[in-house]
């Protein structure tokens, strides 16, 4: 039985040399039981028969409901935002997608209920996450993301994101500020910049702890699940070295732009967040007052030591 409609969904996917498991994916779109989506591929610059795949799937379609766009050929990161950034793709809501997961039928049906519910259509911006189911190149189950239960606040989002790209959904007035955003900011990440936005806004962060999507891991994958324990400490190595230090700079580059909108209590924990890169003492009592934390008590204790070494900003 197919569900009222609430609405179109952009459902905006970045491809590269996708091939393998492209058609499985587009499969998993065509069965959603929310029917009133449109597809916009953007592609960067694939070598493989992706794009074919793509128009092969597109013919099923009329009336431009599938869309095949060159992509920027910077990378994933820029691929997805050249897609936020475009103010000619017109929707109430909008989903991103990977190209080499599956989703469960009922994915966006879940994400359009929660985000036009009584409560959160309330709030100007609103977006949409879930846990994933993760399975491997054979699509056998080899466990879940990690299940956050702290508040999903801005001083949350400037340590980490909260959910997955591929399962997140929002509505127009987020994507609209995204259009307000210089076309080559370069961003660490499309999730983790659209966690950052909308919660320093003080938006709707939804959080589903039911899984809606199978999240394949294999060896072209550009974002991990980084789960286990060699995978955390590896990846705590690299953050220490300076990587996240890099990735908040770029952060607050796009932080900036939409400083003068934010909420008074926002922009006093940003600044907070920038006093990181002050004296010791400045440092310590700022991350301690401003109140900044990752999902794990562990992971938080561990960005207190990076914050005492000057590792953050």
């Amino acid at each position: 039985m197919m569900m009222s409609d609430k609405g179109t969904i952009s459902i905006l996917m970045g491809t590269y040399n996708g091939e393998k498991y492209i058609e499985q994916q587009l499969q998993s779109i065509a069965d959603q039981t929310y029917k009133n989506w449109k597809l916009i591929v953007s592609d960067d610059g694939s070598t493989d028969r992706t794009c074919e795949l793509v128009e092969k799937f597109s013919r099923n379609y009329p009336d431009n409901k599938v869309v095949l766009l060159r992509g920027p050929g910077k990378g994933f990161a820029a691929n997805f935002f050249s897609l936020l950034n475009r103010n000619n793709i017109d929707s109430e809501f909008y989903a991103f997608c990977d190209q080499d997961d599956i989703w469960i039928e009922g994915k966006l049906e879940v994400a359009v209920n929660k985000l036009t519910s009584e409560i959160c259509s309330l709030n100007k911006y609103r977006l949409y996450g879930s846990r994933t189911k993760l399975i491997d190149s054979n699509e056998v189950c080899i466990g879940f993301s990690p299940c956050f239960s702290k508040a999903f606040h801005f001083r949350n989002a400037l340590l980490q994101s909260y959910a997955g790209g591929n399962t997140m959904v929002f509505n127009r007035d987020l994507k609209e500020l995204f259009e307000t955003l210089p076309t080559d900011l370069k961003i660490v990440s499309h999730d983790w910049i659209l966690y950052i936005i909308c919660s320093a806004m003080n938006g709707t962060v939804i959080y589903d702890k039911q899984p809606n999507i199978l999240y394949r891991q294999h060896d072209q994958n550009l974002v991990g699940s980084n789960t286990g324990m060699m995978s955390k400490f590896t990846r705590f190595n690299r953050l220490f070295a300076g990587e996240f230090k890099s990735w908040s700079k770029m952060n607050c580059v796009a932080l900036e732009c939409i400083k003068e909108k934010m909420p008074i209590e926002n922009k006093l924990d940003y600044e907070r967040f920038n006093a990181l890169n002050s004296g010791l003492l400045n440092r310590v009592s700022n991350f301690i007052i401003g109140g900044f934390y990752r999902q794990s008590f562990i992971e938080t204790c561990a960005f207190f030591i990076m914050n005492v070494f000057r590792k953050l900003v």
